[in-house]
């Protein structure tokens, strides 16, 4: 396939370095000609003219900072999007990747919005995840290089802005605050005087443990079936202040543990007190 890769950062290139290996035609283009050069040492064509680069592609994958960096240097080329695949890579909101799937449908592209959950060392590899959404035209057209960029490709849906709306959620709601709570817990035994390597004899069983009860709480939101014979928000939210007051009295801010806190008094105060601790999603 005849693909122009718009965009060779660090991201930009490692996509453009492993499409080649895959044995496609690669022409690449940076607003900066000299970055975009060195990929000709792997085979890319490196074109100094943005027009010229879209020209010579079947598919058009764009790698740059954001959305409006990207409206603006493609729109003037709009003649050269039109019966293409338009895949876009640049990160953002929801509301942006439906802005822009408008502005591609006017230019006649068949438009992908994806989200990489991935460093670019991990372009290409098995682990790494790149959720796709928008057309299912260029999906389809394009499926084949996304599951060799990422082996955890995964189309989720027409609406073009689901990709950045799970990258916001999992990287952003969950991962990232998931990983603030395991900092926060190494701070709080370390405060107290306790080595934090004491935390590696019950990481696995955590780690375990949090995978089962995440697949139940899908589970149960799903189902909007909030019942429990095992532990009530009320037993959960009292363990939780305790939790907190230790944290504290040991010195720590425990600021995602008061935050915590403040999503189950919320829950309680609007009836959920004998639901599981699932049901705080109702006020999330």
């Amino acid at each position: 396939m005849r693909i122009t890769v718009v965009g060779t950062g660090l991201m930009g290139s490692a996509v453009a370095r492993h499409l080649l290996k895959q044995g496609h035609k690669v022409t690449v283009w940076n607003r900066t000609y000299e970055r975009a050069r060195h990929l000709e040492q792997h085979g890319a064509v490196a074109h100094e003219n943005l027009g010229g680069a879209l020209d010579d592609a079947d598919a058009i994958l764009t790698v740059l900072l954001d959305y409006e960096q990207t409206t603006d240097l493609l729109a003037p080329h709009a003649a050269a999007m039109k019966g293409r695949a338009l895949v876009n890579m640049s990160t953002g909101r929801p509301s942006e990747a439906e802005s822009f799937a408008g502005r591609a449908a006017n230019w006649g592209a068949n438009y992908l919005d994806v989200a990489v959950e991935a460093y670019p060392e991990d372009i290409g590899t098995a682990h790494a995840l790149l959720n796709c959404s928008g057309s299912g035209t260029a999906w389809h057209t394009v499926e084949p290089v996304m599951l060799a960029l990422g082996g955890g490709a995964v189309y989720v849906g027409e609406k073009p802005g689901t990709a950045n709306a799970l990258d916001a959620a999992m990287a952003g709601a969950f991962h990232n605050i998931a990983l603030g709570g395991f900092l926060e817990a190494i701070a709080f035994v370390a405060h107290t005087g306790a080595d934090p390597s004491v935390l590696r004899s019950s990481l696995d069983y955590y780690v375990t443990l949090l995978g089962e009860v995440l697949r139940e709480a899908l589970d149960a939101v799903e189902a909007e079936d909030f019942t429990t014979d095992q532990v009530t928000l009320d037993v959960y939210l009292a363990a939780v202040k305790s939790w907190r007051d230790s944290m504290l009295e040991g010195g720590a801010r425990a600021a995602l543990m008061t935050a915590n806190m403040h999503n189950l008094e919320l829950a309680q105060a609007n009836g959920h007190g004998a639901d599981s601790i699932y049901s705080q999603v109702t006020v999330l």
